[in-house]
């Protein structure tokens, strides 16, 4: 995953929040919007951890996400993590987030 495939600006957050396609599970929300390239935001609240740690599960998400086959993505994602996601094992944050990103490409919502 490149620099080009994160969004940073709030206006491109507040985008696809607003667009009010979406995937709740216990552990993420994942906000979408179909696009014609992969790009990704990942946000971790303040009040779950740190700075350092929020970096930390940031980079584990995109070390899960760069694993991925994101060639075929084409959506625009926001990804919020709940504060259970941060106390999974890896391979458990793996599975989660291949399962959203295939409902995702399969057309599955909600």
């Amino acid at each position: 995953m490149t620099e080009k495939n994160i969004l940073k600006k709030n206006h491109d957050f507040q985008r696809i929040i607003n667009s009010n396609s979406q995937i709740v599970t216990k552990n993420l929300i994942i906000y979408f919007l179909p696009s014609d390239f992969f790009k990704v935001g990942i946000s971790i609240p303040k009040q779950f951890a740190n700075a350092v740690l929020r970096n930390h599960y940031k980079n584990q998400i995109r070390t899960i996400l760069r694993q991925m086959n994101i060639d075929n993505i084409n959506f625009e994602s926001v990804i919020i993590a709940r504060k259970t996601f941060l106390s999974l094992s890896f391979e458990n944050k793996e599975k989660e987030i291949r399962k959203i990103y295939e409902r995702i490409v399969n057309g599955e919502s909600k």
